[in-house]
């Protein structure tokens, strides 16, 4: 059953496999020339990464024994001694063209194939080039084709690099063996900057198309690159690309005329404006000291927005307000309060986590850790500054106007109602002052115990 399951899920991989080809790939490179014609008239072709052998076996189908191979219907190999003793031999020595001469390069070994020089090589080494040309005796190539991809790691951005690296040694030893008007097909990875890809080409070919076979899985993000009419600029060298696929080396300082411009643009791609995958340190070359800048214009309403926790210098703030009001109004927190002012500004409540205030109440549930001396902590929520706080919020709400008090009564207390007044923002103006106990309490709870003390009330 598990031999099968392929089948049925692989169309090509099965058709690859009735009709003899080595694997599936094939169908791609035929469906291409179906498209492009990019067979017609070569004599002479380069396979690089050739391994296992699938296009080169439609290169020697095709052009060294003139096969006419219709793809969509069975076909079988040539040379399978199991299909030759049942039915009649697909070619033979009449019908094989002998001025027909294909290269095939890869650093691993392949099986044999009929009109086929298997080179083992490392397309980033101009030597191989070299050698390419020298069984040529001398000319060059019609025809460059490329299905070599790296192992995938799943990671599309690395994918994508590696995929360009290989095809940038692929364009070196082309445009070393590759005659003008020639044409070259390469498998690249698609991605944001497949424009980039198609822009440097055409600077040395005057026609790029990016194919999609239909034997191309959809969920891959391989495609091929179809590039026809060689046409290098006139001083243009590939031998000087050689030492630059290296990718430690960018300097290109040495390069002169044609070169300086196209040989980086080749191998650097587009470096005229910041790269938005990239991160840049803060300080830019040429540019002033960094400043931060808060936004030009922050939502006005955002869903996400939520009340910021109280920070030390509102606390303080706050207090200070307290301070002043309670003098006005003659409630007595001086001293206390100074005492109050010097604990809280010791506290640091940006570190507050996000939790339920503690009270009195719950005083039990505090864990063993968060406070050195219970009695202590607990005395501070009963006696303490804090406590004297929520204790000034109920003084100032039962000091208010009744309405069946005689006018004398209210008359006399003018002068009171009026200092009230400053305090009511202990209730009412202020928005984040319950936040601001809350976050006291908070605090001590924790284990953070300033200096007790008791201010007193007047009732």
């Amino acid at each position: 059953m598990g031999k099968k399951s392929k089948d049925k899920r692989d169309i090509y991989y099965r058709k690859a496999k009735e009709q003899g080809w080595r694997a599936r790939s094939a169908f791609k490179l035929l469906q291409i020339d179906e498209k492009f014609n990019i067979l017609s008239g070569v004599t002479k072709a380069v396979d690089l990464c050739a391994a296992p052998g699938s296009w080169s076996q439609v290169l020697s189908r095709k052009l060294y024994l003139n096969e006419e191979i219709d793809i969509k219907e069975p076909t079988n190999l040539f040379y399978t001694e199991a299909l030759t003793q049942v039915q009649t031999p697909a070619t033979n020595e009449s019908k094989k063209n002998e001025n027909v001469k294909i290269v095939a390069v890869d650093l691993q070994p392949m099986s044999p194939l009929p009109g086929v020089i298997q080179i083992q090589g490392d397309i980033t080494k101009y030597s191989t080039a070299q050698e390419i040309i020298t069984h040529f005796e001398g000319e060059k190539a019609d025809l460059v084709i490329c299905d070599g991809a790296p192992d995938v790691t799943g990671l599309h951005c690395m994918d994508i690099y590696i995929q360009a690296q290989l095809l940038l040694g692929a364009l070196h030893i082309t445009c070393n063996v590759l005659r003008e008007g020639g044409t070259f097909i390469a498998k690249i990875f698609r991605g944001k900057d497949s424009d980039l890809l198609t822009n440097q080409l055409l600077t040395l070919f005057r026609e790029v198309h990016v194919a999609k076979p239909k034997s191309s899985r959809h969920s891959s993000i391989e495609a091929f690159v179809v590039c026809q009419g060689y046409f290098p600029p006139d001083g243009f060298d590939p031998k000087l690309m050689t030492p630059y696929l290296e990718v430690s080396n960018k300097d290109f300082s040495t390069l002169e005329g044609i070169n300086r411009v196209i040989i980086p643009f080749i191998v650097c791609g587009d470096v005229s404006a910041y790269d938005s995958d990239t991160t840049y340190p803060l300080q830019l070359k040429g540019e002033g000291p960094y400043e931060y800048r808060a936004p030009v214009q922050p939502p006005i309403a955002p869903p996400y927005s939520f009340k910021p926790e109280p920070t030390k210098s509102d606390i303080d703030q706050f207090l200070k307000k307290i301070d002043e009001a309670a003098k006005r109004v003659g409630l007595g927190l001086g001293a206390d309060m100074k005492s109050l002012n010097d604990s809280v500004r010791k506290l640091n409540l940006t570190d507050i986590d996000d939790q339920e205030s503690c009270s009195s109440s719950n005083f039990d549930d505090i864990a063993e850790d968060s406070c050195e001396n219970e009695a202590k902590t607990k005395d501070m929520f009963d006696n303490g500054p804090y406590f004297d706080l929520l204790l000034k919020v109920e003084e100032v709400k039962k000091l208010k106007v009744v309405e069946e008090e005689p006018e004398a009564t209210i008359e006399l207390r003018n002068v009171d109602l009026k200092n009230l007044q400053e305090l009511e923002f202990l209730c009412e103006y202020e928005s984040s002052d319950p936040e601001i106990i809350a976050a006291l309490l908070k605090h001590v709870q924790q284990g953070n115990n300033p200096h007790t003390c008791t201010c007193f009330c007047s009732e």
